[in-house]
């Protein structure tokens, strides 16, 4: 059996499903313009290991989902018509219920039909090799990293390269301390042959007010431009520049109805963030989406790296 059989043991049977269901979707998402449901995130747990500066929905003492409670959202979201689904946390790999861990809810979400399968981990607890793609938190060079996640970047250096896991991205999550050490970690990420798909970048996003961490829109657009600088040099960054144009004029729709997520308190359209906070928004993914609906070149061909 080889690590792709492993990942997806049913794709082989899936694809031309999946390739129908994309080509009808797609007729609808971008001719008749409907917003139907895609993408579903489940916060499994708030638990984490780490005690990142800037969070605030890690280790809050909320109750983490039962296997139970697990497997109905799940098939409500697949009965519902989402196909891609993620996992998140906390810290998704410290879940387990029983003898259950986060690996048996991947089996079980390909199982019922869901097409894609991610996870969003710090990667200190493992690479899930069954998920499709696994997101690691990854925020600059250890000097610049320990600022926003502490003392870990080895340890998660070592869990990327050691993984075999062929499909790992990098989120690098852009805030005042994190800001300057863009360049050097995606010239560190090519330089060093980091085994990744490439580097994602996104905004610290002020769910709870403004704090010291927060770029404001002027800043901000001055990052992007360094980050459209990189792509034009070859350097390994996921966004597309349709993506991060978006991102950085603000003028892209917010609450994006085709995501949903969903966490022990009950489901957010988009995310867990406040009305109020999405004016100031840095989830650079959900630009992705609403350029992939104008078929924007660079946004379409960006997606396609996961289909």
């Amino acid at each position: 059996m080889t690590l792709t059989d492993l990942r997806n043991p049913v794709r082989g049977l899936g694809t031309p499903q999946m390739v129908r269901h994309y080509l009808r979707y797609m007729w609808r998402f971008v001719v008749l313009g409907r917003s139907e449901p895609l993408i579903y995130g489940i916060a499994v747990t708030d638990r984490c290991n780490f005690a990142c500066r800037g969070c605030t929905v890690a280790n809050t003492g909320r109750p983490q989902m039962t296997w139970v409670e697990l497997m109905k959202a799940m098939s409500a979201a697949y009965e519902r018509g989402f196909r891609e689904l993620y996992f998140s946390g906390g810290e998704p790999m410290l879940w387990h219920d029983g003898e259950h861990r986060l690996v048996d809810a991947i089996d079980e979400a390909r199982r019922m039909g869901f097409f894609h399968v991610h996870v969003y981990t710090n990667g200190t607890r493992g690479i899930p090799l069954q998920a499709d793609t696994v997101w690691v938190s990854m925020d600059g060079l250890p000097e610049t990293f320990r600022l926003r996640r502490g003392e870990h970047f080895e340890e998660v250096e070592h869990a990327v390269r050691s993984s075999g896991h062929p499909s790992v991205a990098i989120i690098y999550v852009i805030d005042r301390t994190t800001a300057s050490g863009i360049r050097p970690f995606l010239e560190w990420v090519r330089d060093t042959r980091f085994p990744v798909m490439g580097v994602m970048f996104y905004f610290h996003t002020p769910y709870f007010g403004f704090d010291d961490l927060y770029l404001d829109a002027d800043e901000r657009s001055e990052l992007i431009d360094q980050i459209l600088e990189c792509i034009a040099d070859g350097l390994p960054v996921i966004n597309s520049k349709a993506g991060l144009r978006a991102l950085q004029t603000g003028r892209w729709r917010r609450r994006m109805p085709i995501c949903s997520v969903l966490d022990i308190d009950g489901e957010s359209v988009c995310c867990r963030a406040s009305d109020a906070t999405c004016e100031h928004c840095g989830y650079a993914a959900c630009t992705e989406l609403t350029e992939l609906q104008k078929l924007r070149p660079s946004a379409v061909a960006g997606m396609l790296r996961y289909w």
